[in-house]
């Protein structure tokens, strides 16, 4: 479906501002509007850009690609507060290989260097051995970050992926293969026993790292990854993190991190904040309401930080919209957000028609405007 790009609508919590002239300055408008409500803190890539030396091995060590994408971008994310985008380049990481971090996934012996844990019992049922000591460490994800004027890396950062739930895939010694999945924290306690066993062993790769001669004697970023379950709709979560100076060998402390996603409509999310899910829902009712003849769909991802709403995406999917109903429906979604208005959340509302995106909508609360746009 093609759009004429015929419509600009910035609109005050109060009025319409006005539109632009022609579709030239519409575009340009767009386009900057956009890119200042979507700029943040990124990296620049030390060119020329060097492939990780463990390429390949994230793919077969974790379980989707949300939980995939999430942690390279989310390490990326948390460096930023020790390793500045204005005086560092990133650079996919160039030490911690393959041989390292398989070495690190293997079951602990007395003389091997595996971190994943060993197993305590051996009930001859090769199924039943792995779920009671069901495998934790997944992956190490490396990051360096490079000095842009002396081009030397000084910060490296980590993170350290572990699993909330084990997929098993084991075979005997007839080659018959056997499959289950079980939770690695199978207790009622308090305790996050993922959390605490990537704790453990966090200290033992930082303590390698630093005795390993042909790594950088640079500071350490690190942080716990726990991946989601394989078949979420969401990825997993940053546990906690903690930086490790130049020269030291050792964890001082842990900070924790909370930074949760939850989709609308979910049980989970109403649960945690009743007030934004029923302004969600008024607004999902008015849109289907208004525009019934579409049968739209609403789904969204709310991003909290701290236990607050930190941002909202929010996806309305209306098939076989024409070029009016498109302009209509925008209009409508730019005056019902300023209804529902969450000051200090930035809010992104994408049309979709079947899977391209043909329209957005954004609520900037830094500006207190909204913009409205078909793409």
């Amino acid at each position: 479906m093609v759009i004429r790009k015929n419509a600009l609508f910035l609109l005050s919590p109060l009025f319409f501002l006005a539109a632009c002239s022609g579709d030239g300055d519409a575009a340009k408008e767009e386009k900057m509007y956009i890119s200042s409500f979507q700029k943040k803190e990124i990296y620049e890539i030390q060119q020329p850009a060097k492939l990780n030396v463990s390429r390949g091995l994230i793919v077969s060590n974790m379980n989707n690609t949300l939980n995939i994408n999430e942690i390279e971008k989310g390490l990326m994310n948390l460096s930023v507060e020790h390793f500045s985008p204005n005086s560092f380049y990133m650079e996919e990481g160039q030490y911690v290989d393959k041989k390292i971090i398989n070495q690190w996934l293997e079951r602990k012996t007395e003389e091997g260097l595996g971190l994943n844990p060993a197993k305590t019992v051996s009930t001859g049922n090769i199924l039943d051995d792995e779920k009671e000591n069901p495998l934790i460490l997944s992956h190490v994800l490396e990051q360096n970050y490079i000095n842009k004027k002396s081009g030397k890396i000084e910060g490296m950062s980590l993170a350290i992926s572990l699993n909330e739930y084990y997929d098993i895939r084991v075979s005997d010694e007839n080659g018959l293969i056997y499959t289950d999945q079980v939770k690695v924290d199978n207790n009622d306690d308090d305790v996050n026993d993922v959390e605490k066993y990537g704790k453990k062993i966090a200290e033992v790769i930082v303590q390698q790292i630093r005795n390993n001669e042909t790594m950088p004697k640079v500071p350490i970023y690190l942080t716990l990854f726990q991946e989601s379950n394989k078949n979420d709709i969401l990825p997993g979560v940053f546990l906690a993190e903690t930086y490790i100076d130049e020269g030291k060998d050792r964890i001082d402390k842990w900070l924790a991190i909370d930074k949760k996603d939850y989709t609308f409509p979910s049980d989970a999310l109403y649960s945690l904040d009743q007030d934004t899910y029923g302004k969600l829902l008024t607004f999902k009712e008015d849109i289907q309401n208004n525009f019934n003849h579409l049968n739209p769909k609403m789904l969204g991802k709310l991003h909290y930080e701290n236990g607050k709403l930190a941002d909202i995406k929010i996806e309305v999917h209306a098939p076989l919209i024409n070029d009016t109903e498109l302009i209509g429906l925008l209009q409508f979604i730019g005056t019902k957000l300023n209804g529902i208005l969450f000051d200090y959340v930035p809010v992104t509302i994408r049309v979709i028609d079947q899977k391209q995106d043909i329209g957005i909508v954004l609520w900037d609360p830094k500006e207190k405007q909204i913009f409205a746009t078909p793409i």
